[in-house]
């Protein structure tokens, strides 16, 4: 019972990812370079390369993990037109944006061990920009839609 709300509400999060989602990824992508180079102090190309290579990372490993863990091996299937099961637009964006962080945090340890930097720092950056993106896009979203 409790798996299968789990498993629901990582689908339901793909969902959104892949729907909503987008609106989110580009604020989280602004924010986040912002932040790398007025907090971090890093050039604007390293903080923009570093931010769309921890948001693709992040993304890739959702969906992969999502659709191959959950739908292909666990065979959860999706009913076309169904809702997903989302508190809120502001919820779902917000647990996004905390799944985009730990995938991102995954992705900053990867990146230290090739180039020397703060893992934490960037850690509560991105934290920052996607709780700062979810809001921004679920008050773009409100409205516009």
């Amino acid at each position: 019972m409790l798996f299968d709300k789990c498993v629901s509400f990582c689908v339901d999060e793909l969902l959104w990812m892949l729907s909503w989602g987008w609106y989110q990824l580009f604020f989280g992508i602004c924010f986040l370079t912002f932040l790398l180079v007025f907090i971090d102090r890093m050039k604007i190309i390293s903080a923009f390369v570093l931010t769309i290579g921890a948001y693709a990372f992040a993304m890739l490993i959702y969906f992969s993990f999502v659709s191959e863990l959950f739908v292909n091996y666990f065979q959860w299937k999706f009913v076309a037109g169904g809702m997903p099961r989302v508190f809120t637009p502001f919820y779902a964006s917000l647990f996004l944006g905390l799944i985009y962080s730990l995938e991102q945090l995954l992705f900053f340890y990867i990146v230290h061990w090739w180039r020397p930097i703060n893992v934490t720092r960037l850690f509560v950056c991105a934290l920052l920009s996607n709780s700062g993106a979810a809001l921004v896009a679920c008050c773009f979203m409100k409205v516009n839609f």
